[in-house]
């Protein structure tokens, strides 16, 4: 019983490793888009206010 215990909290522990490093990945992957449409709309602001 204490075995089958610890197995499914390995398991639970391994899965929950898995669902972080795919989320942290994710946002990884996106955080690379929104940097370049933030220093999009800078780059805007920046010409209409000097012309």
């Amino acid at each position: 019983m204490i075995q089958k215990l610890r197995n499914r909290t390995a398991q639970n522990l391994i899965e929950y490793a898995i669902v972080v490093s795919l989320i942290s990945a994710a946002v990884a992957a996106l955080s690379t888009y929104v940097f370049r449409s933030v220093q999009a709309e800078q780059k805007l602001v920046t010409e209409d206010s000097s012309n």
